[in-house]
């Protein structure tokens, strides 16, 4: 891909860094380095995460240039952790591509992590869900809801995605039933917040000290903060877990998961957020760490 169109001085080098459904690339110019991402999905791609987005959240996966309204929300949001700013957008051979600040950092995991590592994360993560929003959907605003929409709609998106994507799976279809029927009977979200529907380990990275900043921000959406808490849950552990508690408590009263954990969980295992291999077997046995 010729990214030139991006920048007024010439470039150096190029190189790709992969990406997992993204196509993302490392450009040094006279001016310095920088990371460009243009999404993956298109019209082609037949996927439960990206249908979810889409018909769920209204976010669409394609749209790459939302990146850079969703990391000047979430740059307002919190001070703690960095967020890439976007410093140039182009059509570049049909796709939508964005030129963005590179961040400083190693990838991680959350496990074996120092106390204050995590404890710090977790008042990241609670500034976030600070800022209070009274409908949910997309960022963009291209589709909302009323949060008293959410059981039932949920409860609708995860008996398509059984149907659409998982027929031939028996373990998901014998307990379709049952997690609809939770989902339809939920408490509605007391309020929404700012929430990573692949919320994962492998969006951040660290300078060693403390969970620097985010660095994947395009699934972004509008949604019960309950369902970042769950998601972060499954990849912590024991002593993680207290002190990612702890700092959250700090900046935000920490919610009871109990109600919707084995639900979200089941929705997790249908979006596929931790890949197809991370069958319902191994969500539902993953230990309730986040506990009051």
């Amino acid at each position: 891909m010729n990214l030139q169109t991006l920048f007024y001085e010439p470039i150096i080098s190029q190189s790709t860094l992969g990406g997992w459904s993204s196509d993302v690339f490392l450009v040094n110019t006279e001016a310095g380095e920088y990371v460009v991402r243009s999404s993956g999905v298109d019209e082609t791609v037949d996927a439960p995460f990206v249908w979810a987005c889409s018909n769920l959240f209204g976010k669409e996966l394609s749209e790459t240039f939302d990146m850079e309204l969703i990391n000047q929300y979430l740059s307002r949001l919190t001070s703690n952790i960095a967020i890439p700013k976007v410093f140039s957008k182009a059509i570049i051979d049909g796709r939508q591509v964005i030129a963005v600040e590179k961040m400083n950092g190693t990838n991680l995991s959350f496990q074996a992590k120092p106390s204050m590592m995590m404890e710090d994360l977790g008042r990241s993560i609670a500034e976030i869900h600070s800022h209070k929003v009274f409908e949910w959907g997309s960022l963009n605003g291209s589709l909302r809801y009323e949060l008293g929409d959410f059981p039932q709609k949920l409860a609708d998106a995860m008996r398509i995605l059984a149907v659409r994507y998982y027929m031939g799976n028996t373990v998901i279809n014998e307990r379709l039933d049952h997690y609809c029927s939770l989902a339809a009977s939920m408490p509605v979200p007391t309020y929404a917040s700012c929430i990573m529907l692949d919320m994962d380990p492998r969006q951040f990275l660290s300078n060693g000290e403390r969970v620097s900043a985010i660095v994947d921000t395009e699934a972004y959406v509008l949604g019960p903060r309950e369902m970042d808490l769950i998601a972060i849950e499954c990849s912590l552990d024991e002593l993680g877990a207290h002190f990612f508690r702890k700092g959250y408590a700090e900046v935000l009263p920490f919610p009871d998961l109990s109600e919707v954990r084995e639900l979200y969980r089941y929705f997790f295992c249908l979006l596929e957020i931790k890949g197809p291999a991370f069958d319902y077997h191994k969500w539902m046995s993953m230990p309730n760490l986040l506990i009051s």
